[in-house]
């Protein structure tokens, strides 16, 4: 009976941890959201895209007017979920725009919670949360209405389903998979390919595993999702005349970032998110130089598959998006979860060993 109390009691601090995790994260979230004004060109581009979605009720062709040429940069997914706020709210506003990407900062806490405590246990899933709480870029892109954290969001999700169906080799994963495929597909395109692609792709050329992407069932689903993400592209071309020619220019350029309307060219070096990546991650960025420590010492996270595979995902997407000759400070948001994620491993070991030494009977709590 009495062991039973204590089981409540801990659950019970458990839920109100997380939930005083989560408060404080929608309200350093959510603080005066729609104080600001728009004045950023991308968020001036997206405001006017769902606003005449919202009033033409054309659901299928972007446009930033009536008058204006379909917007195809990107897929509509960001402007779906922003004409859905406005329809619940009673009418477009800078709340209910900037609401989405407020709501998939959130889900992205909750997702990298969830999977820091399967790493790790309860201390890690906080300690990822916070460490991606304490992200500048994070917290920035998370108030500003575009598609970076839903893009983050749909990658991150991917990753996970795709690490725990490597670990279980549980069939009922793969639908699961094949949805946050799409909808990554549907946030951004190529760049969602890069970001869940590269990583998976390494992965099972590093492990002699991509038999496994061959096998009938794993194809069936790649077929579904494949559907579900290029369906709005096969309607777009058939009904929207040459858009086909501006589908493929989009396309070919480096994960679009050389947008044929608009002419924004984001030419940069190989390095330049090596110097900044520690400014954008700030201040969770401070513990770097002591992950970096750690993954020497442990010939980077060997005897731990599950953090490698973080770990790895993080290296391969930082370098792809490295060598990458157009890039922007943004295309990084989706990597920060991975990194929070190493964070709060770290933080829980480092946790657990000084309560080992001060005070055992805690380690129970963790």
């Amino acid at each position: 009976m009495v062991a039973e109390v204590v089981v409540e009691k801990a659950a019970a601090r458990r839920v109100f941890v997380l939930v005083a995790v989560l408060a404080f994260v929608a309200l350093e979230l959510g603080y005066q959201l729609g104080a600001e004004h728009i004045w950023r060109a991308a968020e001036q581009r997206c405001n006017a895209v769902v606003n005449e979605m919202y009033r033409s009720g054309d659901w299928l062709v972007p446009r930033m007017g009536p008058t204006e040429p379909p917007r195809l940069q990107k897929p509509p997914l960001f402007y779906w979920a922003a004409t859905v706020a406005a329809k619940l709210a009673g009418g477009p506003s800078v709340v209910t725009l900037r609401s989405v990407s407020l709501l998939a900062g959130l889900g992205l806490v909750a997702a990298v919670f969830v999977w820091g405590q399967s790493l790790g246990g309860f201390a890690c899933g906080i300690a990822s949360s916070l460490s991606l709480a304490a992200v500048a870029l994070f917290v920035v892109r998370s108030r500003y209405a575009d598609v970076e954290p839903l893009l983050a969001l749909t990658c991150t999700l991917s990753l996970a389903t795709f690490e725990r169906l490597w670990r279980t080799r549980e069939a009922r994963l793969l639908p699961v998979l094949s949805i946050c495929i799409a909808l990554a597909f549907l946030s951004k395109a190529t760049a969602a390919l890069l970001t869940i692609g590269v990583p998976i792709g390494v992965w099972l050329v590093l492990h002699r595993s991509m038999h496994l992407a061959l096998r009938p069932r794993v194809l069936a689903w790649g077929a579904v999702s494949a559907v579900a993400a290029l369906a709005w592209y096969v309607a777009i071309v058939v009904r929207v005349p040459g858009a086909m020619d501006d589908l493929l220019g989009f396309a070919l350029k480096p994960i679009g970032a050389l947008q044929v309307h608009d002419g924004a060219k984001h030419f940069r070096s190989w390095f330049y998110y090596l110097v900044r990546f520690p400014l954008q991650a700030l201040p969770a960025s401070l513990l770097l130089p002591w992950l970096i420590q750690d993954a020497v010492r442990t010939k980077f996270w060997r005897g731990e598959q599950r953090v490698r595979f973080v770990a790895a995902s993080f290296v391969t997407t930082f370098a792809a998006w490295s060598l990458v000759p157009q890039k922007q400070m943004h295309y990084l948001l989706p990597i920060m979860p991975l990194y929070a994620l190493l964070c709060g491993v770290f933080l829980a070991r480092k946790l657990r060993r000084t309560l080992t030494r001060l005070h055992p009977a805690q380690l129970d709590s963790l």
